[in-house]
């Protein structure tokens, strides 16, 4: 298997696309069961909490001062209704009767301002509160959209990547049935020139008797020659050996980087097409494999010299399986 650009292997790319459709179901079904936090209304909400502790303290205080007050004047009228000698009569009851009224009065419109106030302060705050839960829970429910968002796209990735697999089985069944259609063509022709060579003492006699009884008269002979065996391996053997016979001579590449040792004992690696081979349409996309120098000194047979004086290499040579 080639290895990738980041150092890595790459995976079969149908086993990815399998573990992609897995893992976005299991995301979607999981994000089946976000549920909205409950955010209550302000009409519901106590807003004890809200409330701010030094309120009470002041009205307190006030209350505390306003009753001193009240009980200065209480006294000062007790005081002065005992000089007039009319301690405990109408006056003095009036007189304390309005001082109270005061009291009750001043307490009121102290008091009732400072209430108001707390409780608008602590609505305010409530809300404030409520508002911030609904954004905290609009954030929650943007992740879950986003999450399913990413499940989806993981899903139509190993979608596409299933199809790429599904094209590349594809391709390389019909690979297969053209080196199978050649490899049927050099059979037939093998078996053709058998059969002649089978026929050929027959034939022979047939000249041997044409010759002995030859006419004095002249004649013209048109001689006409079949292809062999060799001839036919020439004209279509080469063509499927070309197929299968790629550029891998070492002075053809360059950045040669040593991968790994098969168990016969032969060295894989990996390089980069020089300029010489892009030159010579040599650049083939198969950037890791053998080098045709080295291969020859184990497997002279998987090994071919081209016309223009490099090396080749058959990889459909029984050794260089899985290469």
């Amino acid at each position: 298997m080639a290895g990738a650009a980041g150092g890595g292997t790459i995976p079969n790319v149908n086993q990815a696309a399998a573990q992609g459709i897995y893992g976005s179901g299991l995301g979607a079904f999981g994000e089946m069961g976000y549920t909205p936090g409950q955010i209550g209304t302000l009409a519901g909400t106590n807003l004890a909490p809200y409330q701010n502790p030094y309120t009470s303290q002041v009205i307190g205080q006030t209350t505390m001062d306003l009753e001193r007050q009240r009980q200065i004047m209480q006294n000062q009228i007790g005081a002065e209704a005992t000089r007039a000698g009319a301690f405990g009569g109408s006056r003095e009851a009036i007189q304390r009767a309005a001082t109270n009224e005061a009291f009750m009065r001043n307490l009121a419109q102290t008091a009732a301002p400072l209430r108001q106030a707390g409780f608008q302060q602590a609505q305010t705050a409530a809300q404030q509160d409520i508002q911030n839960r609904l954004a905290q829970e609009g954030l929650g429910f943007q992740g879950q959209q986003a999450r399913l968002a990413a499940g989806s796209q993981l899903a139509n990735i190993a979608n596409l990547g299933f199809g790429m697999g599904q094209t590349a089985t594809k391709n390389l069944a019909q690979q297969g049935a053209l080196q199978q259609a050649l490899q049927q063509q050099l059979y037939d022709a093998a078996a053709a020139q058998y059969a002649g060579y089978q026929g050929a003492p027959a034939q022979g006699m047939g000249y041997l008797t044409s010759a002995l009884s030859s006419s004095p008269i002249p004649q013209s002979q048109t001689s006409s020659s079949s292809p062999g065996l060799f001839d036919i391996a020439t004209t279509a053997g080469m063509g499927y050996l070309g197929y299968l016979a790629l550029g891998s001579d070492e002075k053809l590449k360059k950045e040669i980087k040593f991968v790994r040792k098969l168990k016969n004992g032969i060295e894989v690696f990996k390089w980069k097409w020089n300029e010489t081979a892009k030159k010579l349409g040599l650049d083939h996309p198969k950037t890791e494999g053998v080098i045709a120098q080295k291969l020859l000194k184990t497997h002279p047979d998987a090994v071919v010299m081209g016309d223009d004086g490099y090396y080749r290499v058959n990889y459909a040579h029984p050794a260089l399986e899985g290469v």
